[in-house]
């Protein structure tokens, strides 16, 4: 039976949406932010590389904090990191394009800020997952983690639609936009104590379970895992590597400056997270697809979108390239997160989200910088080479057969390691 109320879910699903407007704004952001600061390129990318680095670091203590204090302490203090890191990048860009300190330096300000969000910022976000999880039925568990994945479509769609808008508020300029989600983000913090807490491990059954974690093998050594976590890294480099080459095919398709494209690159944006959201919120809860069906069939879409991008089109082209892209990514995300959740019991629910996002982060730090690298060298190039590594995904999809009739292993027992996909 559920145990998760509505307004629990409208919490973590708010802290989500926030979370990503505050990440788009920010890829949104940066073309302009990086050309008018006098900031490479591809110097500039890697403030959001830092971001993912640093959950790579940190993000396993976050995983063993939510078991041992519980999953709604780590939802908590991943707020407070996501204020304080939005802050400290709004502040950043506003030093930075504002000239007041020379170009690497506000540089340096807005990768320690980037740096907190990927370090402290993030941990709610597996944590939220698992108590979400450990919730709902398993019947229910895709439209649930579809329904929570689309509050970052949702994110998607107001950040860069809003963050022209708040480029214009009077002495803060370019920084607008971070600066108002610190301030959004701060506001609701008090909110979320009103969550349930959900009950730690005691101490004496963390003591009788360390020996056996200690022999368990982690969830990214299972042979099934590693399968999900390769296709979710692939899924993860082609969404980041679209959304930040996107905005510099923008402007030089378009041929304007960096300020006066920042409105078409919101717009183009904003509708492939549209696209997104209409996957998420409703194809999805419809047809009800299998994981494997839409780990499938999202690779050949997204195909099809990269392959207009490739074409040197027109801005009309751009924004339908980005739609049917996403649309791709949309089936991706929620068909590998359920998937992997299949393999483990309720316990270890934060360990395999926090894998899964590990793989995001590991794109964070490749994707942008490849994508604008081969960018630099032939406009098509990053397109083409992400076609070809969603063929990849698609193929790892295929290549995993089973039974359509087998029942999903029973939450609480830990999946057999060689699992297919479900």
């Amino acid at each position: 039976m559920d145990r998760l109320r509505r307004v629990d879910f409208g919490l973590l699903y708010t802290l989500q949406m926030l979370g990503h407007i505050s990440v788009t704004m920010v890829f949104s952001l940066l073309p302009s932010v990086g050309r008018t600061a006098g900031i490479p390129d591809t110097l500039i990318v890697l403030t959001q590389a830092l971001s993912a680095i640093a959950w790579i670091v940190v993000g396993g203590f976050w995983t063993r904090m939510a078991a041992r204090r519980g999953r709604k302490v780590v939802i908590l203090i991943g707020a407070l990191g996501l204020f304080l890191a939005c802050l400290m990048t709004g502040g950043a860009i506003w030093i930075a394009v504002e000239h007041l300190v020379p170009p690497l330096a506000g540089l340096a300000i807005m990768m320690v800020g980037r740096s907190l969000n990927g370090g402290v910022g993030l941990a709610g976000t597996p944590a939220s997952q698992s108590y979400i999880i450990e919730r709902v039925t398993r019947e229910r568990r895709t439209v649930m983690l579809a329904r929570l994945a689309s509050a970052q479509a949702i994110g998607t769609v107001i950040g860069p639609a809003v963050a022209p808008f708040l480029t214009h508020m009077p002495g803060v300029g370019l920084a607008g936009p971070m600066l108002v989600v610190s301030g959004l983000v701060l506001v609701m913090v008090p909110f979320l104590f009103l969550l349930p807490a959900d009950a730690p491990m005691p101490a004496n059954e963390l003591a009788q379970a360390a020996p056996v974690a200690a022999m368990r093998e982690p969830v990214w050594r299972m042979p099934a895992m590693r399968a999900f976590l390769i296709y979710s890294t692939i899924v993860a480099l082609a969404v980041l590597g679209t959304i930040q080459s996107v905005g510099f095919l923008i402007i030089d398709a378009l041929r304007l400056d960096p300020e006066n494209a920042q409105p078409w690159i919101g717009r183009a944006i904003a509708a492939g997270a549209l696209a997104t959201l209409t996957v998420q919120l409703v194809v999805i809860p419809l047809v009800r697809p299998s994981p494997r069906t839409m780990m499938i069939g999202a690779p050949l879409i997204s195909i099809a979108g990269l392959a207009l991008l490739s074409a040197h089109p027109g801005y009309g082209l751009i924004v339908a390239g980005v739609m049917i892209a996403n649309a791709g990514f949309a089936l991706a995300r929620p068909g590998v997160a359920t998937a992997a959740s299949y393999l483990v019991g309720v316990e270890r629910q934060t360990e395999v989200a926090g894998s899964l996002m590990s793989t995001a982060s590991v794109a964070t730090v490749l994707g942008p910088v490849l994508a604008v690298s081969l960018y630099g060298i032939w406009r098509p190039f990053p397109y083409l080479a992400l076609i070809v590594l969603l063929a990849g995904a698609c193929a790892i999809a295929l290549r995993h057969r089973y039974d359509e009739s087998t029942e999903p292993v029973r939450d609480g027992m830990i999946a057999d390691e060689t699992a297919p996909l479900a």
